[in-house]
């Protein structure tokens, strides 16, 4: 790993960062000048993403969150234009089967890429970011079935992983503390992306129904909350999860 002085300038890591909440989140780093990688599962669709945003030095990967490997190289490629100084680990899926249907194979591969990519994300990128110091800053997306055991989006292997989340967003909090570096979380509900615009009317408006607020959250509101977290203004934030979903989790 090439080492690097401090880094000043924001540069930012994003995973499924070419769609959805987080392309959003890359599309507002940029616009506030800061270096961006988005990586992704797919390819050529990072590639489209990188070239439409704004300024200059970003980078795409494709590479699968549950390869260790691949992080770390997508990691280390990035650092070397001037380290990093924050993650957005927002690549996940969702599950639709019941608890007692999911088979073995599948409630494993939420787990591995809603879970294991994470932590494979953040470790990846963990030595950057505690050269970054007071700048370094991990934000990720969990939701609001970890709370109510999904029925939104998803259902129970959703709300387990993304339950997990929770203690691991805590226990990398604690780890890095030492560095200066703050990680934390943003606990979205249904939120209008690709992947509720599949839906039927009749499910969009029962899903809407179920936030105070009778809506589904916009993309841009969850990345303005993550954009917040990973300023080094906000200080001592660190271990937290911040709900921006309309309330929902008050059932």
């Amino acid at each position: 790993m090439t080492q690097h002085s401090e880094p000043t300038a924001e540069a930012v890591l994003i995973t499924g960062g070419a769609s959805g909440i987080g392309l959003t989140c890359a599309q507002q780093a940029a616009e506030r000048g800061a270096r961006v990688a988005i990586v992704d599962i797919d390819p050529a669709a990072a590639d489209r993403a990188v070239s439409e945003l704004v300024g200059e030095g970003h980078l795409a990967f494709g590479a699968d969150v549950t390869d260790a490997a691949a992080m770390r190289l997508a990691a280390n490629r990035f650092a070397d234009g001037g380290g990093i100084t924050g993650v957005v680990a927002a690549a996940g899926i969702v599950s639709r089967a019941s608890l007692l249907e999911i088979d073995a194979s599948e409630f494993r591969r939420v787990l591995d890429i809603n879970v294991v990519g994470v932590q494979n994300t953040i470790s990846a990128a963990g030595p950057h970011l505690i050269q970054a110091g007071t700048l370094g800053s991990v934000v990720v997306l969990g939701s609001a079935a970890a709370f109510t055991g999904g029925g939104l989006m998803g259902n129970g292997a959703y709300a387990t992983s993304k339950a997990a989340l929770i203690g691991l967003v805590r226990g990398y909090a604690r780890e890095l503390a030492p560095h200066r570096v703050r990680v934390n979380m943003v606990a979205p509900g249904a939120t209008e992306t690709p992947m509720t615009a599949v839906l039927s009317d009749d499910d969009r408006d029962r899903i809407a129904g179920m936030s105070l607020l009778g809506r589904l959250s916009k993309p841009d509101e969850i990345a303005s909350a993550i954009a917040f977290l990973l300023t080094p203004e906000v200080g001592t934030i660190t271990g937290q999860v911040i709900h921006v979903n309309g309330g929902v989790i008050f059932g």
